[in-house]
């Protein structure tokens, strides 16, 4: 294990322990929590990589609030290393964080990330009066077993010596825009700039906590210890299955082929923007106790997690305004948190 890969799993586990630093939410049977991550609010300009998922964050935003959900901000929610906070402040005063303002009391909960660090001792205009008072937590743990991070911890130049990545992300603010004008695109919103390994940290330390560690960061969603790319290929492998068992069926042949080649579409892009993780374990199927939000920067998109009663889920946010909710919100995985618990020996809380 490489220096830096141990010095995570020294933090993660300094933290673990760390009372004061960590805020504790219940996890009762009537409680719900939508955890966000990543968005990276900047000021409404070419250089703000979340401004074309503004109307898609209102909607599910709208959404959680009208279904009595709490809100958990995991970190990297604004955009600090290329924009002071009043440039995010007069673009989004008046839609996101109205929006999160208008949620009742002590349901929006932020967790500082590594872009928006200052968190950890400013006040915070959307949160409720005692937590202005002493800023955001590093942590936060719902019930007895579900740890909450943004996953920057231990990393060198995200953590201990940001100042670094800080000072070169200021400086491609400048030069983005007018890349753009020949087509540049920044990928590096969508795709994660750390070793695709970095995962396997988070999992290793999860697992040998026997917890479920939630985490943003990577830019790429995990649900239960697997990565949307694996989730791609396994409806590859079964739609396929489904044709071949099909071959008196013309016209649910021709849905399927339709079906396997947007699949492979997808998977193609997922690979392209470096979410193609290698798989958490080799030999055995992981254990399902590492989770990451994803961000909110996709070009079609938004992912999320939701935490309601015994259920996880992992959230497609579709931009398409044109579609209903039901067709906006799209469900990729869900899993009981009990049958979790007991695959990685937990009992439930």
């Amino acid at each position: 294990m490489s220096n830096e890969n141990e010095a995570i799993i020294e933090r993660l586990s300094e933290l673990y322990k760390e009372k004061k630093a960590i805020k504790g939410l219940p996890l009762k049977a009537n409680d719900k929590y939508v955890i966000f991550s990543d968005l990276h609010l900047g000021d409404g300009g070419k250089a703000d990589n979340f401004s074309h998922n503004e109307e898609t964050m209102i909607c599910a935003l709208k959404y959680y609030k009208d279904n009595g959900y709490s809100v958990i901000l995991l970190g990297d929610i604004e955009e600090f290393w290329q924009f002071d906070f009043a440039m995010i402040r007069d673009r989004y005063d008046k839609s996101i964080y109205e929006l999160l303002r208008s949620f009742p009391a002590n349901t929006v909960h932020r967790v500082f990330g590594n872009h928006d660090m200052e968190w950890a001792g400013f006040p915070d205009p959307i949160e409720t009066t005692e937590n202005r008072l002493h800023g955001a937590p590093e942590a936060v743990k719902i019930g007895k077993d579900i740890f909450l991070v943004h996953g920057h911890q231990g990393d060198k130049l995200a953590d201990k010596n940001a100042w670094v990545s800080r000072y070169w992300v200021r400086v491609s603010k400048i030069i983005e825009p007018l890349l753009r004008k020949f087509g540049y695109e920044n990928y590096s919103a969508t795709k994660s700039q750390l070793s695709k390994d970095r995962e396997k940290v988070y999992y290793s330390w999860a697992k040998d906590k026997k917890i479920i560690l939630i985490c943003g960061h990577t830019h790429r969603a995990i649900f239960a210890s697997r990565s949307y790319y694996e989730w791609l290929k396994e409806q590859i492998e079964l739609k396929k299955i489904e044709k071949e068992q099909s071959s008196a069926d013309r016209e649910k042949r021709k849905r399927l082929h339709k079906d396997i080649k947007i699949l492979k579409k997808k998977l193609r892009v997922e690979k392209r923007r470096g979410r193609d993780i290698n798989p958490l374990e080799t030999d055995r199927e992981p254990l399902p106790c590492y989770f990451n939000s994803g961000s909110g920067l996709y070009r079609k998109g938004i992912t999320n997690i939701e935490i309601e009663e015994d259920k996880i889920r992992l959230i497609k946010w579709q931009t398409d305004a044109s579609l209903s909710l039901e067709k906006r919100r799209i469900e990729l995985w869900k899993e009981s948190l009990t049958a979790l618990r007991k695959k990685i020996k937990r009992k439930p809380v």
